[in-house]
């Protein structure tokens, strides 16, 4: 009986785990997809833009940072909308984080 039990436990964590890596992957894939929109292409502030704050056409809003000689559009988190990257990277001469 104990044998049993034992190895039921095991199958069902097995089972949740496998469906928990499956459910991360799918989210990390579309993440990722959404992060880099600006190297793809997608909708990006112009490179010649000197504002400080920018509006997505989806109507989600940016603020300008990044380190020196790189420009960087974080998205202002109460203003998130479904489609919109967390950040988009302008122009970036490091590799290290984008």
């Amino acid at each position: 009986m104990f044998k049993s039990t034992v190895l039921g436990a095991l199958a069902l964590g097995f089972s949740f785990a496998t469906t928990a890596t499956t459910a991360q992957a799918d989210l990390a894939a579309d993440v990722a997809a959404s992060l880099h929109l600006a190297r793809n292409g997608g909708a990006a502030p112009a490179l010649n833009h000197e504002g400080q704050w920018w509006t997505h056409p989806k109507g989600c809003e940016y603020s300008r940072a990044g380190r020196g000689g790189e420009v960087v559009w974080y998205l202002i988190i109460n203003t998130a909308r479904p489609g919109c990257p967390v950040y988009i990277v302008s122009y970036s001469p490091y590799n290290d984080v984008y």
